[in-house]
């Protein structure tokens, strides 16, 4: 889950995150002390629980929602269809109270026509990532992008460029690299503190439904 962050240390992280992506650190000639109007593309599973963690941060304000499943787009967990409710833990409770009225779109495309849309996060499935992060750049927003980046190195390459061709903060939620006390790992590890490593294993272990 991404650490809670003021709009000040969103826009020192996004610093940090597009360093990593080679995109250029600017916050689209903002104020620091103006609130970011954020669109959502994409508000499932994953895509609701970015919606909660940005809605608790003072300097953000939601103001606008795609998605192409109209009960996640009204918010509506009474609506889902029981194929999906069986898994509890993935369905969000939703109802979320807006402090003010928020557009609904079901293309993206309209929301990144919004003139009232600063920055954009995207949580739709992996395939979507280039082409969306790509279309906002080009439409002048920002975007935190949920991980992986892109499905192809190809599509990751277009989506470093576009990004710096455009001037936009692009950030990806990959959390662990960001964390500092992987940041000490790696340091530890590189400078040889536990010898030379030659070999690395990974493992996970998914009981994902209905399997």
């Amino acid at each position: 889950m991404p650490q809670l962050q003021t709009r000040r240390s969103f826009v020192k992280n996004s610093m940090a995150a597009a360093a990593v992506l080679g995109a250029p650190a600017l916050v689209s000639g903002r104020n620091l002390n103006d609130k970011i109007l954020m669109g959502f593309i994409g508000i499932g599973n994953r895509g609701s629980q970015l919606l909660n963690i940005f809605m608790t941060q003072p300097d953000v304000q939601v103001t606008a929602l795609c998605d192409i499943y109209e009960p996640f787009l009204q918010r509506d967990r009474a609506q889902v269809d029981h194929r999906f409710s069986q898994s509890v833990d993935r369905i969000p409770p939703m109802g979320e109270s807006f402090p003010k009225s928020v557009k609904r779109y079901h293309d993206f495309r309209r929301l990144l026509d919004d003139k009232q849309v600063d920055a954009v996060c995207i949580a739709t499935p992996d395939h979507w990532h280039a082409l969306q992060t790509i279309a906002a750049c080009r439409a002048g927003k920002d975007v935190y992008i949920e991980k992986p980046l892109s499905i192809t190195l190809r599509e990751g390459r277009r989506m470093v460029q576009v990004a710096r061709e455009t001037n936009r903060v692009v950030t990806v939620g990959i959390h662990r690299r960001a964390s500092p006390i992987y940041q000490k790992l790696v340091a530890e590890i590189l400078s040889g503190k536990i010898g030379h490593i030659s070999v690395a294993s990974a493992a996970r272990i998914n009981n994902m439904m209905p399997d």
